[in-house]
């Protein structure tokens, strides 16, 4: 994304956009080795931080100390319902978009997912064009209700 901005904006702008990457940080509860891997390749091409749970706990407190924006969880080997994972998920202090991967996907369990407090829905295995519009979308939606819940409380 950052090479495509930059063609379009000036330096100061593309100061802008290097620097909001440069504070994403994730969290991602992800056991399958090449799914992380590419989660780890491009948080490390586009300045993210990412840290991995390997249980509904430890993401949880990752989650909470780290102050992570997004969290992604694997549907599959989580040890509990994927619903009560995005609900514990996204009931953090503070405001967390939790993205699904699951290897069924559709537009019910979208659906269902959103009702659950998540905002996406990712295929797995992970594609990095997926992967990269999920995540900007996550974060575009975070910035805005950030500023929003800034703005309401200054009032």
């Amino acid at each position: 994304m950052f090479r495509f901005l930059s063609g379009i904006l000036g330096r100061s702008q593309r100061e802008n956009v290097r620097s909001v990457n440069a504070n994403l940080t994730l969290v991602a509860l992800v056991l399958d080795e090449l799914d992380r891997a590419l989660l780890s390749n491009l948080a490390a091409e586009h300045g993210w931080t990412i840290h991995f749970g390997r249980t509904r706990e430890e993401t949880w407190e990752l989650v909470n100390s780290t102050k992570a924006q997004i969290v992604l969880c694997e549907r599959p080997g989580v040890g509990m319902d994927w619903r009560d994972v995005i609900r514990n998920m996204v009931s953090a202090p503070h405001l967390v978009c939790a993205i699904l991967i699951s290897k069924a996907m559709d537009n019910y369990l979208w659906n269902e997912v959103t009702m659950w407090g998540g905002h996406d829905v990712l295929a797995a295995p992970l594609r990095e064009e997926d992967v990269l519009r999920a995540i900007r979308l996550a974060w575009l939606y975070w910035n805005s209700a950030s500023r929003n819940e800034a703005l309401s409380h200054s009032v």
